[in-house]
């Protein structure tokens, strides 16, 4: 597996076995199937899984109704499920400041991106994955929505008030687990988000402590700063659009990376995606961003996002969504 092979960390699959949520007769099976492979449990906490390895073992569990699964492992979350990242995190001061935090997510995965930012009513937290498996995106959405979920009440000592927003690109078979979800779920977003009021953000964290806190922070960024030499292409691509010079094409980019269309294409299939799919997450994400956050004219978003005009803008973004940017941005206020 290269550095730009999307991986899950091993520890959550010892997590899952350690749950109860999986048949009695799984767990056990997989555990047969470590000592085989000679794997004990802490070599497996610090592999680096696969999404076709994870994706073979679901496919082996016909009997395991996945996304229920996703939810309830979620529902499952422990102040110290986020492997090296759980001890920065529990010492955060706020909430606003833990979510922050998710910056660092790629030391511990870099299957499934989470960006944070703030409107003048809300903060939000963007989930997006990128594994490589569409089966394998859905249940780390899913997985994602209910463990925040579940972290913010662990986190502040009550359930915060968050509303959580699924994309419609992974909300196919949710309707069947209704009673799983909490009233404050949202099945057709655009994207997938934690939204939470600002003055929700303040509220402190129970375990804060500031020099603990400090210590971590600077070890994280400087892991970051040495693993970021490394820049997977998606992430390099991503930088460029949000250049407001680029040009939003496959051969301007390409030639801005010092390489042909065909190195390009190739490079990103590598990476099990391609220039279009990286374009399309990349205006959907930032056009929610500024429909929400801002007061920019229709018009002077479009630009920003490298369209021609509004029109090209809006058909894009009601194609996304099923409704006009307009029409989305005073029904989310």
């Amino acid at each position: 597996m290269t550095t730009a092979s999307p991986y899950i960390p091993g520890h959550y699959l010892l997590q899952l076995m350690d749950t109860g949520l999986l048949p009695a007769a799984t767990t056990e099976r997989l555990k047969q199937h470590l000592v085989r492979t000679g794997l004990d449990p802490l070599q497996l906490s610090e592999a680096r899984l696969s999404p076709q390895s994870l994706e073979a073992l679901l496919h082996a569990w016909p009997d395991i109704q996945s996304r229920r699964l996703a939810i309830e492992f979620g529902r499952k979350v422990t102040l110290t499920s986020q492997g090296n990242l759980s001890l920065l995190i529990m010492t955060a001061a706020t909430l606003r400041e833990a979510l922050r935090l998710y910056v660092f997510l790629p030391l511990l995965t870099n299957a499934v991106t989470l960006q944070y930012y703030e409107t003048e009513q809300r903060g939000y937290l963007h989930i997006k994955p990128h594994s490589g498996s569409p089966m394998l995106d859905e249940l780390l959405v899913l997985y994602a929505c209910a463990g925040l979920e579940r972290l913010g009440t662990l986190l502040i000592g009550k359930t915060p008030p968050l509303h959580i927003t699924v994309a419609q690109d992974y909300d196919s078979g949710l309707s069947d687990l209704k009673k799983l979800l909490s009233l404050d779920w949202q099945c057709d977003g655009v994207v997938t988000s934690l939204a939470a009021p600002l003055s929700a953000l303040d509220i402190p964290c129970l375990h804060a402590d500031s020099l603990t806190h400090s210590r971590l922070l600077k070890q994280c960024e400087d892991r970051l700063a040495r693993q970021q030499q490394a820049v997977p292409l998606v992430s390099r691509i991503r930088q460029l659009l949000s250049q407001p010079d680029t040009d939003p094409n496959q051969d301007s980019v390409a030639s801005a990376l010092n390489m042909s269309r065909s190195t390009l294409k190739r490079q990103l299939a590598r990476e099990h995606t391609h220039f279009q799919s990286v374009l399309t997450d990349f205006r959907k994400e930032n056009a929610v961003r500024l429909l929400l956050g801002t007061t920019l004219s229709l018009e002077q978003i479009a630009e920003q996002l490298g369209y021609s005009d509004q029109t090209n803008f809006s058909h894009a973004f009601k194609h996304w969504s099923g409704m006009t940017p307009g029409q989305f941005r005073k029904h989310s206020r």
